[in-house]
């Protein structure tokens, strides 16, 4: 099989502009299979997207050791992606993996194998390095290091598009506020990083959009996929969006 080609990012995302005029592509950017969380193989979920209608498939298998299969579950991953997508012609396929921060430098959880195959990394904040216990933290400390480690992961040149961002302070009942949000897609566009928003997360979405069209930022759909049946939930959010954009 040939060699993969990783896109130019005016290629792999969607101008958050453009939004104004076109409908959000049929992609899904972040999607786990039963390699990590999710609860169906990567085979049923690839058939799903068929039935969908979605032209662009990223899967983006978690990397901490407590989310994943046992042994050496990446090569296995790997080596599936690339039968699937051998036979496959009405969806690009790409091997991803959802990264989270280890430090607030640029670190990420991720090793020399995985660095060598992967073809998209979308950078997470799943934890906050250096605290062992929330007890404690309240609202204004838990935005405070989620904004540091989303402000790291825009600026980390092996990080394609940033997951979530805010999810997990909000997981924990303190809500990042736009104006950080915005502090991280300005941040995020100048390093030619992209933005998931999700629906699941970002609501009511359309403020976040908006953020993203004054940046000018690249836009990653993302779902945040568990599940079959939520595939291209993200893209299908954004279009309904369309008419409400003045740019």
């Amino acid at each position: 099989m040939a060699e993969y080609i990783k896109p130019r990012p005016e290629q792999l995302f969607v101008p958050a502009r453009s939004m104004a005029e076109n409908a959000c592509p049929a992609w899904e950017y972040h999607v786990h299979s039963t390699y990590s969380d999710g609860s169906a193989p990567l085979s049923e979920l690839l058939h799903r997207a068929r039935l969908q209608g979605i032209t662009r498939l990223i899967f983006t298998e978690h990397t901490e050791t407590e989310l994943t299969e046992a042994g050496e579950w990446f090569s296995r991953y790997w080596q599936e992606i690339e039968q699937l997508r051998s036979g496959e012609r009405a969806i690009t396929i790409l091997c991803g993996l959802e990264v989270p921060i280890t430090d607030y430098e640029g670190g990420l959880l991720l090793d020399a194998a995985m660095r060598a195959k992967v073809e998209f990394i979308l950078g997470a904040v799943h934890a906050y390095p250096g605290v062992r216990s929330l007890a404690g933290l309240g609202p204004d400390a838990l935005v405070e290091r989620e904004f540091r480690g989303l402000m790291a992961l825009a600026v980390n040149p092996l990080v394609d598009a940033i997951a979530h961002p805010g999810g997990t302070c909000q997981r924990l009942g303190a809500r990042l506020p736009l104006q950080r949000f915005a502090q991280v897609v300005q941040e995020a566009t100048r390093h030619g990083t992209a933005i998931e928003l999700n629906p699941a997360y970002h609501s009511p979405l359309l403020p976040y959009l908006e953020i993203c069209c004054q940046y000018d930022a690249w836009i990653s759909p993302g779902s945040n996929v568990h599940h079959p049946e939520e595939i291209g939930w993200a893209a299908h959010n954004l279009r309904k969006l369309q008419k409400k954009l003045q740019f």
